[in-house]
């Protein structure tokens, strides 16, 4: 009401500022005054009352001449702010004495008060809250995940998830298996976390495949687990089947227990890298109250180990630490690491090898025999022919043809990278996405700012925030880098990711971070050595270091091919669609900077578990995407093959089911939203139906606003309200007196 009041929230930090001059607002209160005092002069009785009512109209005005408003500079703080998240799925819609169960979650909402962000979500997350309860999906995980990124760098009071913990998102079967809370995906969050439970228990018998853990994906020729949990009736026993994408696995008999659950484990090892359906299914019977939840899908994801990275540096730097560091600290890399090395002068100085600190650098291993075994090679202001001292061309040579057969490439700028390397003229620049060959100097050592460039903003490599627009923002804040290696441009088919603001090429600005495609492989040139300066830039300004972090994550899994990084992508709007239910099968086309490409022709086919084809094809719009709506008409594993000629082909699958996931298990998972609150430790609290939704809150939470403000104080309500009241009294005693 008071923020009504006075036009919006008045943060305690702003100021008041008057718009008019001063000497406009002397006169007027000359006027008034003047006003006032007629007013004290004539007779009869109130004339008192009278005068106050005209003193305060007259204040009332001289308020709004004055044109005051209420200031609040950018970079302020306020309070960290509340979150709410409510969960949106039709899980949320099952009636509940007379109601749906998330209208419980809307009760709950009003004893927030109105100063919280409210976000509905399923598969995703949007703002405001739930308008009705029809959301396919359930994705905690990804809805907390959201929320971290959406308010990364503040500090949150509270963050409160309503659900009825019926997760499909892969969390809830992931904390069910007693896994770390940061290897299993927990999303950090930016302030304590209040899970409240929204619905009560639902009781019911039927023969159902209740629910199939697999983690979500699986390492190629590695075992993994397909857990599944059957109910039905008490005391039985019942055959389970694991099929993938329709060929039957395995088969193996449960016995149910006095409460009618069982549980068992398929033991699998995938053979193929990619996406495959696997389906856990019950026999049906005369009396099973819901057959279509008697299958069980999942898609798993096959993927190789962990992505083996060589770092190899010239020498000691702090360009070179902070890599390091990053890539130890992340536990998806494999790294192997040299930045001390020996170099053949070492050996023909006249010193022995056991008079020397430093073990011989493998070069030649690495470079031949072991090449094989990593995803990606890194040197870092690295230059080979101090230590390549036996066939140096050769092992340059091995390095090319591993990328073209689908390996990646990494060099960063120094003085002992590019030109400065001697790397012109070697296997090395064939690959390499900028042209070398710059006549002296071979450097720049002037302090400059990348600009980010349009065909950057999509990027995965430079895409740092949520989207493009918000990327640019982001690197704009970023610190400047002192000086670079030159160059002569790209390549034909690379792009630039980032360009210096000043150096020109051919008339184009000088290319700082660019990519390209080599055969089957992928190469990244940067040319700078101070990327490490993002970090600090970043934490100086309250940021974290999240801008550096993303930018080598984003590098990473772009190097190594990762699915959802190609030029061609193909994805199913949902890894399960009802049977008759329509599906839409979206294809992605880009060019080389990862730009989309308008006009572009896609044609495939959906493979049924039958093994008919269904012939499909589209064309892509601004976006580069092509959609294509499909009715399967036949329940199974179907998978989607989509090409482009030139730019390569992708694969997808869907599963068509019988029944609907969110209504499968409609009974909330108490268990679930605890371990999810537990994960959290101190700052995570579970509230069960029964409790009172009381939040935890952090107090000491605060936010920087960086966006001025400004609220005008003169046409508020308020004031509108004050003149009436007194401008009305004086008018009434005047009436009372014979007046008019």
């Amino acid at each position: 009401m008071m923020a009504w009041l006075f036009g919006g929230p008045l943060a305690s930090t702003g100021e008041l500022v008057w718009g008019t001059q001063p000497w406009l607002i002397g006169v007027a209160a000359v006027i008034s005054a003047v006003a006032v005092a007629v007013a004290l002069k004539r007779p009869g009785a109130g004339r008192g009352i009278e005068a106050i009512g005209l003193l305060g109209a007259a204040v009332v005005l001289l308020w709004a001449l004055g044109d005051p408003f209420w200031f609040e500079a950018s970079g302020r703080t306020e309070p960290g702010r509340t979150v709410v998240i409510i969960d949106g799925s039709r899980s949320m819609g099952v009636d509940e004495a007379g109601q749906p169960r998330g209208e419980k979650a809307l009760a709950i909402l009003g004893e927030f008060g109105r100063e919280v962000d409210v976000f509905t979500f399923g598969d995703g997350l949007q703002a405001g809250p739930p308008t009705d309860w029809s959301e396919a999906n359930t994705n905690i995980g990804g809805a907390l995940a959201a929320v971290a990124d959406r308010y990364l760098g503040q500090s949150l009071a509270s963050v409160i998830l309503m659900s009825d913990g019926v997760d499909r998102g892969g969390l809830r079967a992931a904390l069910a298996a007693g896994g770390d809370a940061k290897l299993i995906g927990v999303p950090e969050l930016p302030g304590p976390l209040t899970v409240i439970q929204v619905g009560d228990a639902v009781v019911g018998v039927d023969l159902a495949v209740t629910d199939v853990s697999t983690g979500g994906f699986a390492f190629l020729r590695t075992p993994f687990f397909i857990d599944a949990s059957v109910s039905g009736p008490a005391n039985t026993a019942v055959d389970v089947t694991l099929r993938r994408e329709g060929r039957l696995l395995k088969t193996r008999k449960v016995q149910l227990d006095d409460e009618g659950k069982g549980s068992l484990r398929f033991e699998v090892v995938p053979s193929a890298v990619g996406r495959f359906v696997w389906e856990v299914s019950v026999p049906g019977h005369a009396l099973d109250a819901v057959p279509g939840n008697n299958t069980f899908a999942v898609v798993v994801r096959v993927v190789r180990d962990r992505t083996r990275v060589l770092q190899v540096c010239g020498s000691p730097s702090t360009d070179q630490k902070f890599l390091r560091l990053f890539l130890k600290e992340d536990p998806s890399i494999d790294l192997v690491s040299f930045f001390i090395l020996r170099t053949h002068q070492d050996f023909a100085s006249g010193w022995y090898p056991d008079e020397l600190s430093l073990i011989a650098f493998p070069y030649e291993r690495l470079f031949t025999e072991q090449l094989e075994t990593f995803d990606v090679v890194i040197f870092q202001n690295f230059d080979f022919k101090p230590y390549f001292d036996r066939d140096p061309l050769g092992l340059l040579d091995n390095i090319a043809r591993f990328v073209r057969a689908g390996g990646a490439f990494v060099m960063i700028g120094g003085d002992r990278s590019f030109d400065l390397g001697a790397y012109a003229d070697t296997p090395i620049s064939e690959i390499l996405p900028v042209k070398l060959g710059v006549e002296a100097p071979s450097t720049d050592e002037g302090r400059f700012r990348p600009v980010l460039p349009e065909r950057g903003r999509r990027h995965p490599v430079t895409r740092i925030a949520g989207n493009g627009a918000e990327s640019a923002q982001a690197w704009s804040r970023l610190v400047e880098l002192d000086g670079l290696n030159r160059n002569r441009g790209l390549v034909k088919g690379a792009a630039a990711l980032l360009e210096h603001p000043r150096l020109k090429v051919a008339g184009a600005p000088m290319p700082v971070l660019a990519v390209g495609e080599v055969g089957r492989g992928r190469t990244m040139a940067f040319m700078s050595d101070a990327s490490w300066r993002w970090s600090f830039s970043e934490a100086a300004k309250g940021h974290g270091n999240q801008a550096y972090l993303r930018f080598w994550r984003g590098a990473l899994r772009w190097l190594v091919a990762d699915p959802d990084d190609r030029r061609v992508v193909v994805a199913p709007s949902s890894d399960n669609v009802l049977l008759g239910e329509e599906i839409r099968i979206t294809t992605t086309l880009r060019d080389a900077g990862f730009n989309p490409i308008d006009g572009g022709r896609v044609m495939g086919t959906v493979t049924g578990p039958d093994g008919v084809q269904m012939p499909i094809e589209a064309t892509t719009d601004a976006a580069g995407l092509a959609v294509v709506m499909v009715r399967p008409t036949i329940s199974g594993a179907h998978r989607v093959r989509m090409r482009s000629e030139g730019r390569g082909t992708a694969e997808t699958v869907f599963s068509v089911i019988t029944r609907d996931p969110e209504l499968a298990e409609v009974s909330p998972d108490a268990e679930f939203l605890k371990a999810l609150a537990g994960a959290y430790g101190d700052r995570g609290v579970y509230r069960a139906p029964s409790d009172a939704p009381t939040p935890l809150v952090d107090s000491s939470a605060r936010r920087v606003v960086d966006e001025q403000r400004v609220v005008s104080l003169s046409s508020v309500p308020i004031v509108g309200l004050l003149f009436g009241l007194f401008s009305g009294l004086a008018w009434w005693v005047r009436r009372q007196n014979g007046g008019r």
